[in-house]
């Protein structure tokens, strides 16, 4: 009875032994970070981390970098700052396996992650996240467009669609003719008792544009002049919406750009764009690969751009500054460069909103005793307001507005010459075309008379005529000297 009550104490005993805690105040499976060296793996990516090397000694600065000296200061820990053995975050591969910074972490080479590191749930498989330390979306990175680089010199064409212009002339050239057949029916079923003076086919077209231009003089009948107030309202109306919508396309003069979501990317041509590769936003999007969604859509779109993945974050944003292209990637890294362009004119800005949002968390490998730790003091830096301070730090004010507003040119501004060009070369084609008619006219009105002296000429006069001629002069100079 005995053994069996030793028995059942040592059992006891043990059971306990796994949560006595430990001297510092945590349990066993809870251990401290206090006194402990860590290999802490990062990569670049601005103004996360940012490496500089001078002198064959490198260096790092970024918020990250900030983060984790806070984060060694107050668990009083030490570490040696390692750059991931890819300078990628980490993506799984078939027949590789994981690579970059989770990869290091999944086969040992690291013990902790303090990065831009995105939450999934194909990485917590793997490895453990603490809780966030900051909440982002995906933004769109794009050149500002430049108010006066490109010019529609058709742009007075734009109020109205091809169809309605189709129309109103269609409505003009049948209106005229109507006219015609009125004045022509009144005409003939009258036997010229109601005769139309002065209306004919020519008269009838440029009564209904003189309607248009503000000539409204009206010959004919009744008839007429019914079908005429009838075209003047239409044209009224026409008119007046025409000049609406040409205003309101001629003044605003904004740089809002036709695409402000992911959704206007899919289906269009005039502007490329794509993704950083082995980023965390390319895993989801492949994994919504032959889905009939707006990803799905766009990943399938993006391995068809010719700089659909880029290398480097570097490379795309040259890419970017060369125009008509759109790099998606997360919303802190978008707002970094367009904030921090001050030395190339504010020539960066973000489009639309951000979307796809997500979290930033420090990674650890799975099982590990330190997460709990990690995520108290990163909350109490978040709640304390030392997180905000760092974005502070590294997102500043700046003179370079976020989504190109200090670039955008005022509606009060003058239109340059260039916006006329369309309607000049109108009217200019009108100025040849009369000075043509012209030409013609007189060339015409020579010919004529040409022809008249030549018959003149041809006609012989006979002896009789003659002599009947001399006689009617003779007589007509002896009445005048009579009279005299």
């Amino acid at each position: 009875m005995w053994f069996s009550v030793l028995l059942v104490s040592a059992c006891c005993a043990c059971a306990t032994g796994q949560i006595v805690a430990a001297p510092n105040g945590t349990t066993q499976s809870q251990q401290s970070l206090k006194g402990r060296f860590f290999r802490i793996v990062t990569f670049e990516e601005e103004p996360f981390v940012m490496k500089s090397t001078v002198n064959n000694v490198t260096s790092w600065r970024g918020f990250c970098v900030d983060f984790l000296q806070k984060l060694a200061m107050k668990l009083q820990f030490t570490y040696e700052l390692l750059e991931a053995h890819d300078g990628h975050e980490g993506t799984y591969h078939e027949g590789e396996g994981w690579t970059g910074a989770v990869g290091d972490i999944v086969h040992g080479r690291a013990d902790i992650i303090v990065a831009p590191l995105t939450i999934t749930s194909y990485r917590e498989d793997v490895i453990d996240f603490t809780k966030p330390y900051m909440e982002y979306g995906i933004g769109m990175l794009m050149k500002v467009p430049d108010a006066h680089a490109q010019h529609d010199y058709w742009a007075f064409l734009k109020p109205f669609e091809l169809e309605v212009w189709m129309t109103v002339i269609g409505c003009l050239l049948g209106v005229a003719v109507l006219m015609f057949l009125l004045a022509a029916m009144r005409r003939s079923f009258t036997r010229g008792a109601l005769s139309d003076d002065g209306v004919n086919l020519g008269t009838t077209v440029w009564l209904s544009v003189g309607w248009i231009t503000g000539d409204i003089a009206v010959p004919g009948g009744i008839s007429i002049r019914v079908l005429a107030l009838a075209w003047g309202i239409f044209t009224l109306v026409v008119v007046n919406t025409y000049t609406a919508n040409l205003a309101a396309s001629l003044t605003v003069k904004s740089l809002q750009t036709s695409i402000n979501s992911p959704g206007d990317l899919i289906g269009q041509t005039e502007v490329g764009y794509g993704i950083f590769k082995d980023s965390a936003f390319q895993s989801f999007l492949e994994h919504q690969d032959g889905l009939e969604t707006l990803y799905g859509k766009l990943w399938q779109e993006i391995q068809m751009q010719e700089h659909g993945l880029q290398q480097g974050l570097h490379e795309a944003v040259d890419r970017v500054r060369q125009g008509d292209y759109i790099f998606l990637h997360d919303g802190p890294f978008v707002e970094y460069e367009v904030l921090h362009d001050e030395a190339n004119s504010c020539e960066l800005m973000m489009v639309g909103n951000t979307f796809l949002h997500r979290s930033y968390a420090i990674g650890l490998p799975h099982g590990s005793p330190y997460t709990e730790e990690l995520t108290i003091t990163a909350l109490e830096m978040k709640e304390r307001g030392e997180i905000d301070e760092l974005r502070t730090k590294w997102w500043p004010d700046s003179r370079c507005d976020l989504h190109g507003g200090s670039t955008s040119v005022s509606s009060a501004e003058g239109h340059v010459i260039a916006e006329f060009y369309g309607i000049l070369s109108i009217l200019g084609m009108g100025a040849g075309l009369a000075l043509i008619v012209a030409a013609g006219e007189i060339a015409w009105y020579y010919v004529r008379r040409n022809k008249t002296v030549v018959s003149a000429l041809d006609i012989k006069e006979s002896h009789e005529e003659m002599v009947r001629r001399v006689v009617r002069e003779c007589l007509a100079e002896s009445k005048m000297a009579v009279h005299t």
